[in-house]
């Protein structure tokens, strides 16, 4: 498990987004394969407050930072080099090294109609990249997915990368049930990429998403998401930010 810092009972990756792409290179090199967890505030809530959710943060092969208020906290720990990786940021990489490593990628979750834009846009701005397979589930608990079917259809196809776009906690629990049965594949658990990719759900503005504002932009464009529960989430680590700053460390990134 790489080095982390914690926010309460999650522990997050001090990494960034070259960190990140070197450790899966290096664990592609070694065999050594494993489930990645894309964290945000939403996220370190439920974790914090779901025991089970939070050992599948915990026991992945990576958790990244996606989240300027994660970033910010792991800065006034004192890790500086920590720096946000999105799962678009991360599928953009990966996408730009697929050629000159023969990376290939197999997507699974959003519509057939998302799929087929995402796949369309992707291969227009990367070229043809190895694609092995899309699958559109039908909405359902994680307990109706029959993962040992998925695992074998995986298996058989072999592709570097299996993308879920489930949305959490959904998607990190149906990696957590799916990665021991892989033998060749990392699980890559993005939420909105796909959409992002389709064009379907656009991205907050640069300045938003390095001014911590993305949640925001989110909102307004998904104004149906918005309810007391969700609001409390997104502000989960306030305190905890505030925490740090008036306690800041000294430790090196």
């Amino acid at each position: 498990m790489q080095d982390r810092f914690f926010i309460e009972r999650i522990g997050i990756s001090k990494v960034n987004l070259h960190d990140a792409t070197a450790i899966l290179s290096a664990s592609l090199r070694a065999h050594r394969f494993g489930y990645v967890c894309v964290t945000n505030s939403r996220t370190v809530y439920l974790a914090n407050h779901d025991q089970v959710y939070c050992s599948i943060q915990n026991n992945s092969l990576l958790t990244v930072p996606d989240g300027i208020p994660l970033v910010w906290i792991a800065h006034n720990l004192g890790f500086r080099g920590v720096d946000k990786v999105s799962g678009k940021s991360l599928m953009d990489e990966m996408f730009r090294l697929s050629a000159e490593n023969r990376y290939s990628h197999y997507f699974f979750g959003s519509t057939n109609m998302t799929l087929e834009k995402m796949c369309e846009n992707i291969r227009r701005k990367y070229g043809e990249i190895d694609i092995r397979g899309t699958v559109s589930p039908p909405f359902q608990p994680i307990e109706s997915f029959d993962v040992r079917a998925i695992a074998e259809e995986i298996n058989r196809l072999r592709p570097t990368f299996f993308w879920c776009g489930l949305g959490a906690p959904k998607q990190e629990q149906l990696m957590a049930r799916l990665q021991p049965l892989l033998e060749e594949t990392f699980c890559m658990g993005v939420g909105l990429a796909f959409e992002y990719f389709a064009g379907t759900v656009k991205r907050a503005p640069v300045w938003m998403q390095k001014t911590g504002l993305e949640g925001v932009y989110r909102i307004v464009q998904q104004p149906g998401r918005v309810n007391p529960a969700s609001l409390k989430m997104w502000l989960s680590t306030l305190p905890f930010l505030l925490n740090t700053f008036f306690h800041r460390g000294n430790a090196k990134a």
